[in-house]
């Protein structure tokens, strides 16, 4: 008998992304279901790694190496944190 393993689910990537219909808010879930199971840094970690994290999204942008979706993207992944940080997932003033 064949073992026939589970399927790996599809994890949606920005390739499954429409880039004219995407929405900030869209992006962001995208995000949260990546980080799914992770625990989103306290706000001094992130405020710690956030110039880091801002100037290398600047670097990549100035030399032309990711489109504007991958930097929406990259943005959406810095609000979710910040969101995070904040008011963790669950909490109700979470607003996403």
């Amino acid at each position: 008998m064949t073992d026939h393993a589970d399927p790996i689910p599809h994890h949606p990537t920005l390739a499954d992304l429409d880039p004219e219909s995407a929405t900030t808010d869209a992006l962001i879930a995208r995000v949260r279901s990546h980080r799914e199971g992770e625990s989103y840094p306290t706000p001094e970690q992130l405020l710690a790694h956030l110039p880091v994290v801002l100037r290398a999204l600047c670097d990549v942008l100035l030399a032309g190496e990711i489109t504007g979706l991958d930097a929406a993207y990259r943005l959406a992944s810095i609000i979710d944190a910040v969101d995070g940080a904040i008011d963790p997932p669950g909490s109700p003033a979470t607003r996403h």
